[in-house]
């Protein structure tokens, strides 16, 4: 299984309870693939960079899930042809557990490592 991640732009006149539809028809398609939903992100209503299908706003959900390496390529054909759907992007990997953590720069200013004790 892989770390998928994916950011869905919806039509902005779509409400709550649609909202709520789509979230769990994304969540089942994934469980249909062998996959799970880890994290769901409502990001609220937001405007465009630039005019999609001459809509200015969209509804913004990112989904974090784990599924097999097939899942993606399933998923793409069903948000094209959701007509709810406006965008959407598929990555692989989760952002968060992806990124390295801070590296701390007074703690490894301070510590000399052995070696260089040991050239001197």
């Amino acid at each position: 299984m892989n770390a998928y991640e994916t950011v869905i732009i919806l039509d902005p006149a779509t409400d709550d309870a649609g909202l709520e539809t789509e979230i769990q028809k994304v969540s089942d398609l994934i469980k249909e693939h062998g996959g799970q939903t880890v994290n769901v992100e409502r990001w609220g209503r937001r405007k465009l960079a630039y005019p999609l299908n001459k809509r200015h706003d969209g509804n913004y959900l990112c989904v974090q899930f784990n599924a097999p390496s097939a899942a993606p390529k399933a998923m793409d054909r069903i948000f094209r042809l959701n007509e709810k759907v406006m965008r959407h992007l598929i990555i692989k990997g989760h952002i968060a557990t992806t990124t390295p953590p801070p590296v701390e720069t007074a703690a490894a200013e301070t510590t000399t490592p052995p070696s260089a004790k040991e050239s001197e």
